[in-house]
């Protein structure tokens, strides 16, 4: 176990819900080295893009294509989850995948420094995984994790980072595992899910923080396998689908991944699609466009909505859709995010942390 730099755990106490002012801008340092991509100015997204794996840490300017290294002082394990610190500028906050630990790295410091935030106890709640989404909620001041493998694949956690406790949430009607989700005023809803005795479905399904209590969207289920990722923009949630296709039963002997989606496919037969849901209403889905590059955007990706940009950051690209101009921009990653030494398995879903700094 690695050690932390962080003080005496604070008291702990019961969660209750309570009321938050909202998050504060944040900003992002300068960085130095820059990518040869061609950018065009009044296409591009201002913020950086986070990747953290091992003891690397990789950034990329998403509006100059700009590229910044760092070591960091502590190990990021392959799968793990990252989100931004809403109230800690240059900061991020990770799920150790395999566990329920916590970390902040503070990027913009100088040296980087790492916290745990979680002690023995809390590390070892439960065991998340690849498909367990982690969300800021509460105005910055609590993470939620949506399901754990097996048994917990209907059951969210949420961690309050005052008291650095977590808590048990009421369990989904439908599985929350491998889902979209986003958080939006007290509540965080969650599109599609995965279990292994259920499989896949398309829900909608909204958590109500301050109830603690489930309601599940009238409009038409999500129709694709596994919706990959969410944000808000407009008032209306957007979902990028584009987890890889599988047939046969999980556990079975038939189970097999199919090829892996790519740019040369048909939108129609591609899972990797942008797309909006309204939540509160008996609408369909309305699908925006597919992605230019559909193998990019898998198990691991995360969807900002950043200026009027809808940013997909995937494995191996980052692509932008400009919601008025409904046109896409994409840059290439940096040449080290391509090597790792984790299992096939773990490459295919995602091997890398995903954050982005705005």
């Amino acid at each position: 176990m690695l050690e932390s730099d962080a003080s005496a755990q604070p008291r702990r106490r019961r969660w209750q819900p309570k009321q938050h002012a909202t998050d504060p801008e944040q900003s992002h340092t300068e960085v130095s080295s820059r990518q040869p991509e061609a950018a065009q100015p009044d296409m591009a997204p201002s913020g950086s893009a986070v990747w953290l794996l091992g003891r690397r840490c990789v950034t990329l300017g998403l509006a100059d294509g700009v590229v910044q290294r760092f070591p960091l002082p502590v190990e990021v394990k392959s799968g793990s989850r990252a989100v931004r610190d809403p109230l800690h500028s240059g900061a991020v906050l990770v799920l150790e995948n395999g566990s329920s630990r916590v970390w902040r790295l503070a990027l913009s410091a100088k040296p980087l420094r790492a916290e745990e935030l979680t002690d023995a106890a809390e590390a070892a709640r439960f065991r998340s995984s690849l498909g367990s989404r982690l969300l800021s909620c509460r105005s910055g001041q609590a993470l939620f994790v949506t399901g754990t493998p097996n048994q917990g694949a209907h059951t969210p956690w949420l961690f309050d980072l005052e008291t650095r406790c977590w808590h048990k949430l009421p369990s989904a009607p439908h599985p929350i595992l491998s889902s979209a989700a986003v958080a939006s005023d007290g509540a965080v809803i969650i599109a599609g899910g995965w279990s292994k005795e259920r499989s896949c479905h398309g829900h909608v399904q909204t958590l109500h923080l301050q109830t603690a209590s489930w309601t599940i969207s009238a409009a038409p289920p999500v129709p694709w396998r596994r919706p990959g990722a969410g944000c808000f923009a407009g008032g209306r949630l957007h979902i990028a689908l584009g987890w890889m296709e599988c047939e046969g039963q999980v556990g079975s002997t038939d189970f097999r991944m199919l090829p892996r989606n790519g740019a040369a496919q048909l939108a129609r037969t591609s899972s990797s699609r942008l797309c909006i849901v309204e939540p509160g209403s008996r609408a369909p889905l309305r699908e925006l466009a597919a992605l230019p590059l559909a193998d990019s955007f898998e198990h691991s990706g995360e969807l900002y909505m950043i200026g009027k940009q809808l940013v997909c950051i995937g494995r191996d690209h980052v692509q932008a859709f400009d919601l008025q101009q409904e046109s896409w921009r994409t840059l290439t990653l940096p040449q080290e995010l391509s090597t790792d030494n984790s299992s096939s398995w773990v490459k295919h879903c995602g091997s890398w942390a995903l954050a982005c700094l705005t």
